[in-house]
């Protein structure tokens, strides 16, 4: 019942949270046994951005220490969610997780779906732990259980998050060909252990296939700025849309491997770029500034005709965008200024923020409309401001980004006339950040034509 409820209300707050795009839902079959395995980054976000996706109900499970209490277990069964006990909570736990693989067998045998994190552990990184084989042991006792006869599917796939403890940031997910456990029965038979082995091996492949992987984690903040320097023109030049998640994706991705490649092979290369790239990036936070409005087109545009539009933008947007802000936002910084304050660990920050604010914001807004109904007394009144609450919310998720383009740039006119040698060396910085991003690309091109 309670899984019924918060889907759809997940699947608004969390897009009100994130910006989400995902692709292969069509890879999770009905009406079979399918287990999805995916990367673990984002604490109670993942299962809840997998869940609220068009899909049939998903069985999650979640460490055994936070199942302690009859209310916690009742609350979380209600969710859909089971127990699973690691080595951390003690030797004697790990014995009740004979019972949740009873259950995972006997959910598989009525063709349900599980979602686990065969890596095991929770971690913000742009890259895929070493599997455990947890997830593996799972599926073949399961498939053993019932003689092999219906074929088990794990469908690898991928949470991809740009920034995942920032409001607002962007998420994208993709769900790759599911692997037929039925091909690996044979070898299962002849040998437990090594088909286990081989089926982790593989699984751990097909799931790199759908995230961006930062080898090195020196890299992680390089990988960022390259991002936010060249991702657009990067994907302007292969003629797609830049403004896609998907696109952005596919972008980052290859970003991410040719860094990788560099990082390999020629390392003083990566090192100049690090330099330069990173040192370009803190003056330009020192600045108050952003990236894009150093780019040379944006420059180029900044003219009358834009300063027109922008005062037009500001004249015609910002009421409403005011009147968004303080009857939908003070849930949101409530819940903010408590993770600020209680949130140790970053894997667990938007976790407690999005649900908390999604908690906060659904407690105030029949608040609001008793305070309404109180003052005015007027039931056309009242209808009328019910629908502007989420309708104004709506318009600053759009307006916001519009917003701070528009301040943006009238820092950097200001700047232009008080300061005009900090932009102009910012720019200069700025070019030589894109050639050295240009022979990184021409030395990772010619050494894949070279093979």
């Amino acid at each position: 019942m309670l899984y019924w409820i918060l889907k759809p209300l997940q699947n608004i707050f969390l897009r009100v949270f994130y910006k989400i795009d995902y692709r292969g839902i069509e890879n999770v079959p009905r009406n079979q046994p399918v287990v999805i395995a995916t990367n673990h980054v984002n604490a109670f976000v993942d299962p809840c951005i997998v869940a609220m996706l068009p899909m049939q109900k998903v069985r999650f499970f979640a460490r055994g220490d936070v199942f302690k209490g009859k209310l916690a277990k009742r609350i979380l069964n209600n969710l859909n969610i089971s127990p699973m006990y690691r080595l951390q909570e003690g030797y004697g736990e790990i014995k009740k997780n004979d019972k949740t693989f009873e259950e995972c067998r006997t959910l598989l045998a009525n063709d349900k779906v599980l979602l686990l994190y065969p890596e095991a552990i929770c971690i913000l990184e742009r890259r895929l732990r070493p599997l455990k084989k947890g997830l593996s042991r799972i599926v073949f006792q399961s498939a053993e259980a019932m003689d092999f006869k219906k074929d088990i599917l794990i469908v690898p796939a991928g949470v991809n998050y740009t920034a995942a403890n920032k409001f607002r940031s962007k998420v994208y997910i993709e769900f790759g060909k599911p692997i037929s456990l039925k091909e690996y029965e044979a070898r299962y038979r002849e040998d437990k252990v090594r088909a286990i082995n081989e089926f982790t091996k593989v699984l751990e492949a097909k799931m790199t296939e759908h995230l961006v992987i930062i080898k090195n984690s020196a890299n992680d903040k390089l990988v960022e700025v390259v991002e936010e320097v060249f991702l657009s023109d990067f994907l302007k030049r292969k003629n797609v849309n830049p403004k896609s998640l998907e696109e952005q994706y596919k972008g980052s991705k290859e970003l991410a491997a040719i860094i990788n490649y560099i990082d390999e092979h020629n390392s003083p290369m990566l090192i100049s770029l690090k330099e330069k790239a990173l040192d370009y990036n803190r003056r330009v936070k020192a600045n108050e500034l952003r990236d894009h409005l150093l780019h040379v087109d944006h420059i180029n545009k900044l003219n009358m005709l834009r300063f027109i539009m922008d005062a037009f933008l500001l004249w015609l947007g910002l009421p409403i965008y005011a009147f968004g802000m303080i009857v939908n936002s003070i849930p949101y910084l409530m819940a903010k200024n408590l993770a600020d304050q209680k949130v140790r660990h970053v894997e667990f920050y938007a976790s407690f923020y999005a649900n908390l604010g999604m908690i906060f914001w659904l407690l105030f807004y029949p608040i609001q409309l008793i305070g309404a109904g109180l003052l005015f007394k007027s039931w056309p009144f009242l209808g009328v401001y019910a629908l502007l609450v989420p309708l104004t919310g709506y318009f600053t998720l759009i307006y916001a980004p519009i917003l701070k383009k528009i301040m943006g740039r009238l820092r950097l006119l200001r700047m232009v006339r008080k300061d005009r040698k900090i932009i102009e060396t910012l720019i200069g910085d700025r070019n030589e950040v894109m050639a050295e991003i240009e022979e990184m690309l021409a030395y990772y091109a010619s050494s894949q034509n070279s093979k």
